[in-house]
């Protein structure tokens, strides 16, 4: 009996120490009118990471706000000032641009009349993801122009996600500039319309990079778990709440509608956010852009 007691107070310590590191850390003041989805990858192959969906996974997911009454939102109704009515609206976004998005994800969405926002790596547009860890050797392969160019006329927003989807805070300006110019500018001369919203490679910034976003002509800035990092505009630093292999249609709604365990999953997905970051270590920067 002494040992459960004792296990089980230490267990409940556990908790209270991650729920405290939760709410002083990471809960960010205000709120955001309309929740934002991310996803990466959605693919029937097997992976060692948690970022790949298979597609049945992925439509039981979509199926869940369906059921719930959801509608989502461009990128250009999100970002638009007028008095929308956002209730059970929500933003789907897709990070790196796998060309998966295309042949899985896009049918999936469009059976259920939803659409969404894809980020994309424009110095890897169809190419191989040399630039993630590929845990196993499996590789994925981008979007071509040709998908990316078909997904915006039929109803996808496209963002930049930089060129080469380097960790932001580890550039000096010069390099910050080139990454968040020439993708915005790449973007702009295939799609033939203006591009404003920016993802951040592993969701990091600080306000050098937004300072450059700013400059480049980025009005939105999308993070993951921005917590209470300082940041020149809430636009400019948007939380969005990441879909992992992990998770269920229940997580899901819990992460959409909050709750008591709302807390857990915020917290399980920071973490997992921030193991993402032994990307950097395993790929760090090449010599020509160490500082």
């Amino acid at each position: 009996m002494a040992i459960v007691l004792w296990l089980g107070g230490g267990v409940f310590f556990l908790f209270l120490l991650a729920f405290t590191y939760w709410r002083l850390r990471l809960v960010r003041s205000g709120a955001q009118k309309v929740p934002i989805l991310l996803f990466h990858k959605v693919e029937p192959q097997a992976e060692w990471g948690v970022t790949a969906l298979k597609p049945a996974k992925f439509r039981e997911l979509m199926h869940t706000l369906a059921e719930q009454g959801y509608q989502t939102l461009s990128l250009e109704e999100f970002s638009s000032p007028d008095n929308l009515d956002r209730r059970r609206k929500l933003l789907i976004t897709f990070d790196d641009g796998y060309e998966g998005v295309y042949t899985h994800a896009f049918p999936i969405l469009e059976s259920f009349g939803f659409n969404a926002a894809v980020f994309v790596i424009t110095g890897f547009v169809g190419k191989e993801n040399s630039w993630d860890m590929n845990l196993g050797g499996k590789k994925f392969r981008h979007l071509d122009w040709n998908q990316i160019r078909e997904l915006s006329e039929r109803g996808f927003s496209i963002g930049s996600h930089t060129v080469n989807h380097f960790d932001l805070t580890k550039l000096n300006s010069s390099q910050v500039e080139y990454e968040l110019k020439k993708s915005k500018q790449d973007l702009q001369d295939q799609l033939g319309r203006e591009v404003v919203h920016l993802s951040y490679p592993f969701g990091r910034f600080n306000q050098l990079v937004q300072k450059e976003a700013l400059g480049q002509g980025y009005h939105y800035g999308f993070s993951i778990y921005p917590g209470r990092i300082p940041s020149l505009s809430e636009n400019l630093s948007l939380k969005r709440i990441a879909m992992y292999s992990l998770d269920s249609p229940l997580s899901l709604r819990i992460k959409l509608q909050g709750g008591f365990w709302y807390w857990l999953e915020d917290l399980k997905g920071f973490l997992i956010n921030r193991l993402s970051l032994t990307t950097t270590l395993v790929k760090p920067l090449p010599d020509y852009l160490k500082i």
